[in-house]
């Protein structure tokens, strides 16, 4: 069973290493490095603070496999206008890192658990986020699971001027959580 839990210290040479894998840096490190990622995430995830991005280990039958992450528009203000964001949506950014686990299923059932998290933090939020265009593994995991692409354009607040893929889900009514 795929499943979220919060990302420690301890899970951070794992991400590490997925981060240097081809299937994984080739979308998360092309203008970056790994190094650079993890003091990103070591940020997010310390005790100290309370970052606007919550950082999610993703485990398969508690096999660590992937991490997640998500977090309001409204607290990254200029991304959210490069990104059209509207009032209350929610960003995702997500990774299969575990190569066995690329293929199966996981990153369509991990969009499902990540969005039911972030609905669960922020009952009936809509979500947007930006795949990499050229990114259709990524891109259909979002369609599969109700995403509706709005856009391909560079986004001024991202590090390269590659298109990106915008897709949203919208909002959750009371009718249609």
């Amino acid at each position: 069973m795929l499943s979220l839990r919060p990302l420690t210290e301890e899970d951070l040479p794992a991400v590490q290493c997925w981060l240097r894998l081809p299937h994984v840096a080739r979308w998360w490190t092309p203008d970056t490095t790994a190094e650079e990622e993890i003091a990103k995430y070591r940020q997010r995830i310390s005790r100290e603070r309370r970052p606007a991005t919550t950082m999610l280990m993703v485990t398969q039958d508690s096999d660590s496999i992937g991490w997640c992450q998500w977090y309001r528009w409204a607290d990254y203000p200029a991304e959210a206008a490069a990104m059209d964001a509207r009032d209350g949506e929610c960003g995702i950014d997500y990774a299969i890192g575990d190569p066995a686990w690329v293929g199966r299923g996981a990153g369509t059932r991990l969009i499902s658990a990540l969005v039911a998290e972030v609905r669960r933090q922020h009952p009936g939020a809509g979500l947007l986020t930006d795949p990499d265009a050229g990114n259709t593994a990524s891109r259909r995991v979002l369609e599969k699971n109700g995403f509706e692409l709005v856009a391909i354009r560079p986004v001024a607040t991202e590090p390269s001027d590659a298109p990106m893929a915008i897709y949203r889900l919208p909002a959750a009514s009371a009718a249609n959580p």
